[in-house]
């Protein structure tokens, strides 16, 4: 058996451990788990940037997934995901840790570098994620996955110096500049990074790409169902961080005072207060801000006035994003038992005043049914809340991203994997089902973590997938396999997307490509909708 080397960081040495990829077992992975990237963010350091991490003594062993931070847990482990999060590990604050898969760690090897950003809301989730030493396996690249603060303890902001907010974002910069400083004795090249994310993973990476702050720490980037307008800034972050802190009995008017407050209490103390928030007022949801450093304008604003980091992009969606595990929350009921005509009607109207801030019937009209069929009407209201949250906010991006300069390649996956049996025939290609064969996860050596069998097909898919996303990492575009250990001339070619030649990949069995994504839908959302949703305002 493999020993893993023991490898040079900047704050000291660390041992890994030893993973395969199921299928080659003679390729040994090594995995350098929970190296600290960033000072623990406690005491007086929590609301604050990250730090840098501190030196140790000897040799570290990173071979357990470590701590992972706080949040809702039971509740991200409640989706109906084919793997669960957090086992066998704690949550702590001191969680600011990522970790290295890599094929060697010869310092001269300069294999490409896939930097993953977990989604959930920017509120759960973790980057200890199974599958990742299979992607590194089949595609010879480095894979590096990270932690990041999260919900109130990562996004909660007073709008000033006391308390400006995005800590979460401010740490996966941070974690950026490790890789910098230290993936060259992984075996990566620190000048040849993708920054790639699912859900608010890819909500960060869209932001990544118009901050100052991340410019030059990667080069390329990938945002798989999620852009910036998925979770967009929130203009007035005060009014909900003083109900938080008025819940957690701390003083409201001087946001020093406030902060100083906040510091005091535990990290279960302030999820705690969170719940009960909730249940007073309805969802609660900390969001990046406008806070002069990271994000320095409305991404509006700066995508208008081109002012992106014109890298490479690839970006997409799947084809039934609200199809099953957020649909519950859309339509607040039973998926299974389906919604009348009135139901569609007021989550329609709630949805369209909750993102455009005013009610619009246009919308209701666009996508309302000629049928008294329950599931039928919510089968439409769920492409239309996928319409409106996930594809026509992707469209708009990729768009604004080639008008600004930048090569841009977008997909819709349609391919709904073999372990969603369960699921009812009318879902397609749900949120979250890109996850499993992006990362490779059908090629697990270990499926008792996981508990799920995957099938062939699955298998096949992820490695067209699993192609697809190293080839754009290595070169810049998903069908040119120089250099990389598989020759994917078998693979249908995927062209460039422009405005004016809106072409994509259909990723299923077999990938074919598109003209103009639900041209019409987009338009709608894009063009019409932006124009009567001004008009009202102004009429307000």
């Amino acid at each position: 058996m493999a020993e893993c080397p023991v490898v040079s960081t900047e704050t000291g040495q660390v041992k890994g451990t030893v993973a395969h990829a199921k299928d080659l077992p003679d390729k040994p992975i090594y995995a350098y788990l929970a190296i600290p990237y960033a000072a623990p963010p406690v005491g007086d350091l929590r609301y604050r940037p990250p730090q840098p991490a501190l030196p140790w003594e000897g040799v570290r062993e990173a071979v357990e997934p470590g701590s992972y931070c706080p949040q809702n847990l039971e509740f991200l482990n409640s989706l109906d995901m084919a793997f669960k999060q957090g086992e066998n590990m704690t949550m702590s604050e001191d969680c600011l840790t990522l970790s290295v898969f890599t094929p060697t760690v010869a310092v001269d090897a300069a294999l490409p570098v896939l930097f993953w950003i977990h989604g959930g809301s920017l509120s759960m989730g973790m980057g200890a994620f199974p599958g990742l030493e299979s992607l590194a396996a089949h595609q010879d690249v480095v894979v590096v996955s990270i932690n990041y603060r999260l919900g109130v303890l990562g996004f909660l902001s007073t709008g000033d110096e006391n308390m400006p907010g995005n800590y979460g974002f401010l740490d996966q910069v941070r974690a950026m500049v490790w890789v910098k400083d230290n993936i060259r004795n992984f075996g990566g090249d620190p000048e040849r990074v993708t920054i790639f994310g699912e859900s608010a993973g890819g909500v960060s990476v869209s932001y990544h790409l118009l901050s100052p702050l991340s410019k030059g720490l990667f080069q390329r980037a990938i945002s798989q169902s999620g852009t910036w307008k998925s979770i967009p800034v929130n203009p007035q972050p005060l009014p909900l961080t003083k109900m938080l802190a008025e819940e957690a009995g701390c003083e409201t008017e001087d946001t020093e005072i406030l902060t100083a407050c906040l510091k005091e209490k535990s990290s279960e103390e302030l999820l705690e207060k969170v719940q009960s928030l909730q249940l007073k007022i309805g969802q609660v949801s900390f969001s990046p801000v406008v806070d002069g450093t990271f994000l320095t304008s409305q991404p509006m604003d700066l995508m208008q006035a081109g002012d992106v980091n014109t890298a490479d992009y690839l970006l997409g969606v799947n084809n039934h994003e609200f199809g099953w595990l957020m649909l519950p929350f859309a339509i607040q009921g039973d998926p299974l038992a389906g919604i009348s005509q009135e139901d569609f009607v007021r989550l329609t109207k709630a949805v369209a005043s909750m993102v455009y801030r005013v009610s619009i019937d246009a919308i209701v009209a666009e996508y309302s049914l000629e049928s008294d069929d329950p599931m039928a009407i919510q089968y439409q209201f769920s492409h239309l809340y996928g319409d409106l949250l996930f594809v026509s906010p992707t469209v708009m991006v990729a768009d604004k991203h080639a008008g600004a300069g930048g090569r841009v390649f977008f997909y819709e996956n349609q391919y709904r994997p073999s372990i969603n049996a369960h699921r009812p025939d009318w879902v397609g290609c749900d949120h979250g089902d890109d996850i499993y064969m992006t990362l490779g996860m059908p090629f697990i050596d270990d499926h008792g973590s996981t508990n799920v069998t995957y099938s062939k097909t699955d298998e096949h898919v992820s490695l067209i997938m699993m192609a697809y996303w190293a080839n754009f990492a290595r070169t810049g575009d998903p069908s040119d396999s120089t250099g990389g250990p598989t020759d994917s001339s078998s693979l249908p070619t995927w062209p460039q997307y422009t405005p004016d030649n809106p072409v994509y990949m259909k990723l299923d069995v077999v990938p074919t490509t598109g003209t103009g994504l639900k041209l019409e839908k987009m338009k709608f959302w894009n063009e019409v909708i932006p124009k009567i949703a001004s008009m009202q305002k102004d009429e307000l």
